[in-house]
């Protein structure tokens, strides 16, 4: 049986010229004063992230078991609360990070480490203050600091909101309601009918502290207002409040979401192999939302790869700056995949890829985990690719010199992950051909392929149903396409093989399992 086809090829290898934009490293663990950040040990949420960190998660991170469980509850920590997904970075992390160690720096006055003071959860929470005044030499005080706040986070407070820290006798800075008594080393105003500063400012029951009047709080402000103020400034601010109270409502899925993934391998032009991570998730498995007047998916894909041999090399694959949506997920059916992927240059080895998928309309999150092997292409003997099936392989006009979402080479192709195809699809093989000899006079290799299916028979031996044949071609990127209207549904194999007619050199791919349903 001859199987109709469309053969594309190209004469030439396209050779990756790529600044590949993951670079390998170790995972953000802990600072340099040793604040632990994101390393996965059992106590990670008694560290900064306690000023941030919701009951709930607490209580599913507790639940965790080992340490990859407890690494990708802390990806997903901190991507979540990612407040620009779609830039490189994630700002709130960044911001959260610096303001740890800012704090740290500033406010470290006693063996205590400045981030767990209560001028270093205030500064962690809604950030630096306008104005900052130390009194830490007046006459009978400790020390007296005053922040003030002239625009306040917190629409309810005051536009000059001012909050004071009291030294105690160990030269901690406490927030303190009544700074001029809490600070008094003698405590004398204690003894005095009318209760004075040592500045001689006339102190009255039921009125703001002197210290806080001085920066501008209004006579009128009670104790209890002044508790209430500082109650507010050691919260949230009300847009990351709202924002977290949506993760408490989050029901994380595991499995929930049925993801599948496939890794595809080439070459490149230095020691890394360059590979495309594609995700593929069922579009009826997630909610769309209006956007413009049209209903479409919003879906999120992020993780990481870690090595199985050196757990120090991760490479990550954090949210949407790299993993891209593919232009044609917006037309998705009911039944299509929704595909998405990330690309750059890995070192060669075994890993387990680690992934998340939220659903942003519904806030359901799936877990996707497997093991993957990063080929060494460098080798100067015969060789190919990753033989890619794809649901779409078309050339473009110029083949791409950085890496691109879905490009590879001069075409565009989307990999088809868990190799399933329908009887309106066309079943596209892409792969690579590397180091075949080249007949001196024409400067050519000559080659031989040939595409071998299986049909895979419940109880019966594999049953070969036809072949197609390349003769003496002179391109190194292969392309075959079926068209599969005419095929019974069910399991199949495709195998192909390659034959250098220069040198007699053969290689074979291992067999590959692709589905047909109707």
């Amino acid at each position: 049986m001859i199987l109709p086809a469309r053969v594309t090829s190209i004469a030439l290898l396209w050779v990756f010229a790529v600044s590949f934009c993951l670079a390998p490293g170790a995972a953000r663990a802990s600072g340099a004063d040793g604040i632990n950040f994101d390393k996965p040990t059992e106590k990670w949420y008694q560290g900064p992230v306690r000023y941030i960190i919701t009951k709930q998660e607490i209580k599913a991170y507790k639940a965790l078991e080992t340490e990859v469980e407890r690494a990708t509850f802390i990806d997903w920590f901190w991507e979540r609360r990612d407040v620009v997904p779609g830039t490189p970075q994630n700002e709130f992390r960044d911001r959260f990070e610096k303001r740890v160690f800012e704090s740290t720096r500033q406010f470290s006055f006693t063996t205590k480490p400045g981030w767990k003071t209560d001028m270093g959860k205030i500064y962690i929470l809604v950030g630096p203050p306008d104005d900052m005044v130390k009194d830490v030499m007046a006459k009978t005080h400790r020390g007296i600091i005053t922040w003030v706040y002239r625009r306040p986070p917190f629409p309810d407070l005051p536009p000059n909101t001012v909050v004071a820290f009291a030294a105690d006798p160990s030269g901690e800075f406490y927030v303190s309601t009544s700074p001029t008594l809490d600070s008094d080393v003698a405590r004398g105003l204690k003894f005095s009918s009318v209760k004075r500063t040592a500045e001689d400012r006339l102190m009255i029951e039921g009125f703001a502290d002197p210290v806080l009047l001085a920066q501008g709080v209004s006579l009128g402000q009670t104790e209890l207002q002044t508790a209430m103020i500082y109650g507010r400034m050691m919260q949230l601010p009300p847009r990351e409040e709202e924002m977290f109270q949506a993760f408490v409502q989050t029901r994380e899925t595991y499995g929930g979401i049925p993801v599948e993934s496939r890794v595809d391998c080439f070459r490149s032009n230095d020691d890394l192999t360059y590979a495309t991570i594609t995700v593929g998730i069922k579009s009826s498995s997630v909610q769309y939302a209006d956007k413009g007047g049209r209903e479409l998916p919003d879906v999120g894909v992020f993780g990481k790869m870690v090595s199985r041999t050196d757990p120090e090399l991760v490479y990550p694959l954090a949210g949407d700056s790299n993993f891209a949506p593919s232009q044609e997920n917006d037309n998705a059916g009911p039944s299509d995949m929704l595909l998405f992927q990330a690309s750059g240059g890995f070192k060669p080895g075994t890993y387990e890829i680690i992934l998340g998928v939220e659903d942003r309309v519904s806030r359901n999150i799936a877990a996707h985990r497997n093991n993957i092997s990063i080929p060494d292409l460098s080798g100067a003997e015969l060789g190919f690719s990753s033989i890619t099936l794809a649901a779409t392989m078309e050339p473009t006009d110029y083949a791409v010199t950085t890496p691109k979402p879905f490009r590879v080479g001069k075409f565009r192709l989307e990999p088809r992950p868990g190799n399933s195809f329908t009887l309106d699809e066309e079943l596209n093989i892409y792969f690579q051909i590397y180091n075949p000899a080249v007949n001196e006079a024409t400067g050519t290799p000559l080659l031989d392929v040939r595409y071998t299916f299986k049909a895979l028979i419940p109880g019966e031996p594999d049953q070969i149903i036809g072949a197609y044949e390349v003769k003496d071609s002179k391109a190194q990127v292969q392309g075959y396409a079926v068209p599969l209207k005419d095929w019974p549904p069910g399991n199949y194999r495709v195998i192909v093989s390659v034959l250098d007619k220069i040198t007699g050199a053969a290689i074979a791919a291992d067999e590959i399992p692709f589905t047909i349903t109707e």
